[in-house]
């Protein structure tokens, strides 16, 4: 005979509803903690906006360049790097034509230069682009050993060989003229090679100041890794730079002097790599080619926690993550000055945020035929 009374059962029920939905509410909570000094945000698996912050993002397009739907001729053969000026000017590296191409925030072009060679004001193959203060352009080409620095007109200010320094990528400069990058050294034994990866401080001659962050990995001489272990950075407005590497949701903030003043870490599911992704991650890299037998490839379980890191003007982040919608839209954490886990957002697979200024997302999508697109975040 069941001995509880309705009213008591009904009680029983409510109290362990609550505990709950007490503990879902609690594990969405942000805690920042002080560890050795430094401020560390732990964030949960979804978004915890603070009371009375937008937490939803729209994005309304408002300008194309390239691609089908342009109205234009197609401006770009390809679009390798891109970055965005205080004056909303559109900086596109297009490496097949080997040049950099200039648009004003309506989209109208407003120079073209370089081309292919090895001469003063050519480039062989450019590999990254930033803008550099208010007016000009840094350039990595690789192939050449050079770092260009060129005004907004196109004219080249000095070429810079970049010596021991010519595998360096990806680098972003910071509003006082210092220049970021990710340099690899490479050693090769008879059965293995060793790769170190740093990512390095450079003054306006490109000169290295100070290595903020390194490590190292090792594999057989004939393994290709399928997701790479790997930085991703960003330079914010105030010159401190965001970096984590791709292996843990963890990012450091670091000033000018590269002391960390802030963590961030977020909780997170990992992506599995199943049979699926195993054939689309072959595709991306390989194609249509068949590797020789002599090959292994290595898959891991997981894919990385992120994928890359952009900031936003106002000090805000955006990670690109491995979470995918089921129409295989991928999503984007949204993290606030601060470091907490505000909202998030898609944008299809093929398709990069690159640039977030002035309220604005620039995109690219390097299909068949190559876009940007600008979209005016809209916050709620």
């Amino acid at each position: 005979m069941n001995n509880f009374s309705l009213p008591l059962k009904v009680f029983i029920c409510v109290f362990i509803l609550i505990l709950f939905f007490g503990a879902i509410l609690l594990a969405q909570k942000v805690e920042i903690k002080v560890e050795d000094g430094i401020p560390v945000v732990y964030n949960p698996k979804e978004p915890a906006p603070p009371q009375d912050t937008p937490s939803h993002l729209t994005l309304k397009e408002d300008l194309v360049l390239g691609g089908e739907s342009s109205s234009q001729e197609y401006p770009f053969s390809s679009i390798s790097f891109m970055d965005v000026d205080d004056d909303e000017n559109i900086i596109i590296l297009d490496n097949e034509e080997a040049c950099v191409k200039i648009f004003d925030k309506i989209g109208k072009q407003k120079c073209q230069f370089g081309r292919r060679g090895e001469g003063p004001g050519e480039f062989q193959y450019p590999s990254s682009l930033t803008a550099i203060g208010v007016d000009k352009i840094g350039i990595i080409d690789p192939r050449n050993h050079r770092f260009s620095c060129y005004a907004r007109d196109g004219t080249c200010l000095k070429e810079i060989n970049l010596e021991k320094y010519w595998r360096i990528e990806r680098v972003k400069s910071d509003n006082q003229g210092y220049v970021y990058g990710n340099f690899y050294t490479v050693t090769e034994a008879e059965k293995e090679v060793t790769i170190v990866v740093e990512l390095i401080k450079f003054d306006p001659e490109f000169k290295p100041l100070m290595t903020v962050a390194s490590f190292e990995h090792t594999r057989k001489l004939r393994d290709i890794n399928m997701t790479e272990k790997r930085f991703g950075y960003a330079v914010r407005e105030d010159n401190s730079v965001v970096w984590g590497v791709n292996t843990d949701y963890i990012l450091h903030i670091i000033n000018p002097e590269g002391q960390i003043v802030r963590k961030i870490v977020k909780d997170y599911d990992p992506v599995k790599i199943d049979k699926e992704e195993r054939e689309i991650l072959y595709f991306n890299r390989f194609g249509d080619r068949k590797l020789p037998s002599e090959y292994s490839l290595n898959y891991p379980k997981n894919y990385p926690p992120f994928r890359y890191v952009i900031c936003g003007s106002d000090g805000w982040m955006y990670v690109r993550t491995y979470n995918k919608t089921d129409k295989r839209e991928n999503f984007y954490d949204v993290f606030d000055a601060d470091g907490r886990y505000i909202t998030r957002f898609t944008l299809p697979e093929e398709d990069m945020l690159f640039v977030v200024k002035k309220s604005k997302a620039y995109v690219v999508n390097r299909e068949d035929i190559p876009s940007l697109t600008r979209y005016t975040m809209v916050w709620e």
